[in-house]
């Protein structure tokens, strides 16, 4: 018994040596699920792109601004825009203002590449200036009235300068000063320098003016001066007339009405008849000058002279009338007398003898250039004959046909 129960124990043991000697399946792990990503979820900090990313964008959009600003640290405009305000100041407050901005954007970080980049950023247009020679500014070109003068500034770190007007090219005024705080303020009288109006009557240019300035260290600058300042001389004059009857009568003319336009009017309008004139208006212009109107063909009249500045017209009235107009449009003269309806008018006594081609003359004489006169002439046939009623007399036609 005891030998067979040995062999059994050993043949047991055999046979779980076998099982453990025999290799065991694999059996694979599922792998892990992946985790989802979150939408926007922030990029590691070592990442170039990722941190441009992060940039505030009013931040960026506020150092482009103030780049852009740097390159005309130099503008006069700019300058008396900002006030007293320097204007460089105020782009350096737009540069810390976007340093501010991104350096909080990105937690602090890349503190020195920053500031690196933007001392470029700002660095880059100065550094061009200083390559540069500099310049000569000419800023606030203006039109005194009261002093009838031409009005500049003259601008840069020089000593002196000299100044010269051209007209087409051509020098009609010249002069030099020298330049305190940097800067020079022109006054010069439009008599000395004018050589024809910058405007046409239709607003194109005509004589083109200019302002050329050449520094003490050779610097040159030269800017046109805009036509309108320098359109001052008034060359047209156009006249337009109605017959006025007896308010109690109207079988009897008292005499007419005259309406004056002087200016810059197209040449090529002309009179019409029954008293009418082409032109509606003018071209609005301001100057100093004097107007003469005569009338001519019986009694020769003439208004008083008419001295008009700017674009305000008065003379001494021979009416009751006041001898005041504005020169923007058509203005009546005061000519004589006054009808009962307050209508001032030339009494045709005063100039009417019999029926025939009377003429409207207007003599124009300006402060710029006193040595022309400028002479425009208007003719109608007029017939102011009163009648009485019945076919024996007859009433004169008024103002007719252009002669």
């Amino acid at each position: 018994m005891g030998g067979l129960l040995d062999k059994a124990n050993a043949a047991k043991e055999t046979e779980t040596e076998a099982k453990a000697a025999e290799p065991q399946p694999v059996v694979a792990k599922s792998a892990p699920e992946p985790v989802a990503q979150k939408t926007g979820a922030a990029s590691p900090p070592g990442d170039g792109g990722s941190l441009f990313e992060r940039f505030s964008k009013p931040g960026m959009a506020l150092g482009g601004l103030a780049f852009i600003f740097t390159w005309f640290l130099g503008s006069y405009a700019l300058e008396d825009l900002t006030g007293p305000v320097p204007f460089g100041l105020v782009v350096l407050l737009m540069f810390i203002g976007s340093f501010y901005l991104v350096w909080q954007s990105v937690d602090r970080e890349k503190t020195v590449v920053l500031a690196v980049g933007y001392l470029l950023l700002a660095g880059v247009p100065y550094g061009v200036g200083l390559l540069g020679d500099g310049f000569v500014g000419i800023t606030d070109i203006d039109y005194n009235e009261d002093g009838d003068e031409l009005m500049f500034k003259v601008r840069g770190s020089f000593n002196s300068v000299d100044i010269s007007i051209r007209a087409d090219g051509t020098e009609v005024w010249s002069g030099g000063e020298d330049l305190s705080n940097e800067m020079k303020n022109f006054k010069i009288p439009i008599t000395e320098m004018f050589a024809g109006n910058g405007e046409l009557f239709d607003g194109n240019a005509d004589v083109e003016y200019t302002i050329y300035a050449e520094s003490s260290n050779g610097l040159t600058n030269e800017v046109p001066i805009p036509s309108k300042l320098v359109t001052r001389e008034a060359q047209d004059a156009g006249i337009r007339i109605a017959p006025l009857q007896n308010s109690n009568n109207n079988d009897e003319y008292l005499g007419i009405t005259i309406e004056a336009l002087v200016g810059l009017i197209n040449p090529n309008f002309n009179n019409s008849n029954g008293g009418g004139f082409q032109a509606v208006g003018l071209r609005p212009m301001n100057g100093d000058y004097t107007v003469d109107v005569t009338v001519s063909g019986g009694d020769a009249w003439s208004e008083s002279t008419i001295t008009v500045d700017e674009d305000t017209a008065t003379w001494a009235s021979q009416s009751t009338g006041t001898g005041s107009a504005t020169t923007t449009g058509w203005f009546g003269l005061t000519g004589t007398e006054e009808d009962v309806n307050g209508v001032l008018y030339l009494d045709k006594s005063d100039f009417y003898d019999d029926p025939g081609c009377y003429t409207f003359t207007v003599d124009i004489v300006n402060t710029v250039s006193p040595t022309t006169t400028h002479t425009t002439s208007w003719s109608w046939e007029i017939d102011l004959s009163s009648g009485d009623g019945e076919a024996s007399v007859a009433k004169g036609f008024g103002i007719g046909d252009t002669c």
